[in-house]
């Protein structure tokens, strides 16, 4: 079958897609693509675009739209026509962002971002035309070989990244950096494509904080929690791309989107040398330093991130096979495969099974809007339980009364106060937890410290009293001793509504 939502295909087993993350093995939604449904709208491109462009057929869809094969008639060469879907076409936004996003990748003139020849809206559809790459995929690649060699692997990456630094010098942000969006031409040459969801660092009429975007299996812990992706967040996203053609596999697989969340924030990358013995320790730290939870930790500008790339030692006679087994794989041959190891088996959040999703939460994730919809979905059915505390985290003690209701206004103030005006401890811990709802709002001694996620927040050691707090729900309340130098992950705290 194929996913609903991006038409990727699926075994018939899957409950989630691993391209886009969305739900599809609802016995009572319409989750399959029929092949008439494809034809349907092929026969109605060519009728928009006849005349202009000959429509020859369906390449690959995402959230936004759907790319054909097709031929500029004026100039005779081919090219990939990407078109606004229909039954995102009639929203004003999902217009203005397609529109943008056609702007932004016009405006990209580099060798690895994949050139864009016109833009228009004919017959009431928004479209782009692109060039039309011979070639193949990453990912289409990875499917068919697994991983691939350390020349080849370092070549991808060097590309990709100058790519990436361009835009991001320009304030343009990619946020959806994946191997299906890193395409292989028959020359050899790697392109960067697919800014549908691109953003530049001063755009801010067209994103909801709290949102979700990008593909769960390359997202980064900021894109996780929702919050704004800058250029390190492609960096992260890089990086995972840089483990799979190491390993084979991503580094957080997950059946479920709420395991790949939770191990983007909590769970340190699988070592690849479990995978590979042949990894420079220059390429493993590289992925490593991208691969950090925190965004400071990564490289300071993606340009560092390049440079670091290239200072990789690739000889003369690597540079030419890796250029001659790129070739080859995208023109379809096959190249001597990778053996690597088994990585170990990440374990999931614990689960209660067949737990119902209040209403509540259903009215929330309906007003955030798809993307967070998603997640909220899979939390309500994914609840870790309850002590949340991980191996590293110090025993919680909870206090005589866990529900209280919060204290007066005056009293936080003056908790508030107090906090503030005590002198940053010289030792301190780091706290991480996520909450459901990802509308709660986290308290740290009567401080607000944030909405939804914390991740790695400097607390003095010490007794400190954590609060979770949402309106509708049972606060959460407890006390927990902060250690110096220790992370602490409480996990995710799930708020519960009166009488549950």
């Amino acid at each position: 079958m194929k996913c609903f939502q991006c038409g990727a295909q699926l075994p018939d087993s899957t409950r989630f897609c691993g391209q886009c993350g969305v739900k599809v093995s609802d016995p009572n939604a319409a989750t399959v693509v029929v092949e008439e449904e494809s034809e349907t709208l092929l026969a109605r491109m060519r009728r928009v675009f006849d005349g202009e462009y000959d429509v020859e057929r369906e390449l690959g869809r995402g959230g936004m739209a759907v790319v054909y094969r097709a031929t500029e008639n004026a100039l005779g060469r081919l090219i990939a026509l990407k078109v606004l879907r229909a039954d995102v076409g009639m929203s004003t936004s999902a217009a203005e962002r397609f529109k943008r996003e056609a702007q932004m990748v016009a405006s990209l003139d580099h060798s690895n971002i994949i050139p864009v020849y016109r833009v228009g809206q004919l017959g009431g559809v928004f479209y782009i035309a692109m060039k039309f790459i011979e070639g193949r995929s990453l990912d289409q690649m990875l499917d068919a070989q697994g991983a691939l060699s350390i020349p080849v692997a370092l070549t991808v990456l060097r590309e990709s990244a100058r790519g990436l630094a361009f835009a991001h010098e320009r304030g343009i942000v990619h946020r959806d950096v994946k191997a299906a969006n890193i395409l292989i031409d028959s020359d050899g040459r790697v392109v960067v494509s697919d800014f549908g969801v691109a953003l530049r660092a001063s755009d801010v009429t067209l994103t909801q904080a709290g949102t979700l975007i990008g593909t769960p299996a390359y997202m980064s812990p900021e894109q996780c929690s929702g919050r704004r992706a800058g250029p390190q967040s492609d960096q992260y996203s890089l990086a995972v791309v840089g483990f799979q053609m190491l390993a084979g596999t991503t580094p957080f697989p997950s059946e479920t989107l709420a395991g790949i969340i939770q191990h983007h924030f909590f769970t340190p990358p699988p070592d690849l040398r479990i995978a590979r013995s042949d990894i420079p320790a220059a390429l493993l730290d590289l992925i490593t330093q991208a691969l950090s939870k925190d965004a400071s930790s990564r490289f300071r500008s993606t340009n560092d991130m390049l440079a670091a790339i290239e200072r990789i030692p690739l000889s003369d006679a690597d540079r030419r096979a890796s250029q001659r087994a790129l070739r080859g794989l995208a023109r379809g041959r096959a190249a001597p495969r990778i053996a690597t190891g088994a990585l170990p088996v990440l374990p999931d959040m614990p689960t209660l099974v067949g737990m119902p999703l209040p209403r509540r939460v259903r009215r929330v994730a309906q007003a955030m809007g798809y993307a967070a919809a998603l997640v909220v979905l899979a939390a309500a059915g994914w609840v870790v339980n309850r002590p949340p505390v991980s191996v590293s985290a110090p025993p919680i003690v909870p206090t005589p009364a866990p529900m209280a209701a919060a204290p007066p206004a005056a009293t936080r103030r003056a908790q508030e106060s107090v906090l503030l005006a005590r002198p940053v401890a010289s030792e301190t811990g780091k706290l991480r937890l996520l909450t459901s709802p990802p509308s709660a709002e986290i308290l740290v001694d009567g401080r607000r410290v944030g909405v939804g996620s914390v991740f790695d927040l400097r607390v003095p050691a010490g007794a400190r009293r954590v609060r979770v707090q949402a309106g509708g729900y049972q606060a959460w309340d407890t006390t927990i001793v902060v250690r110096s130098g220790d992370t602490h992950s409480l996990g995710r705290i799930t708020l519960r509504a009166p009488g549950e």
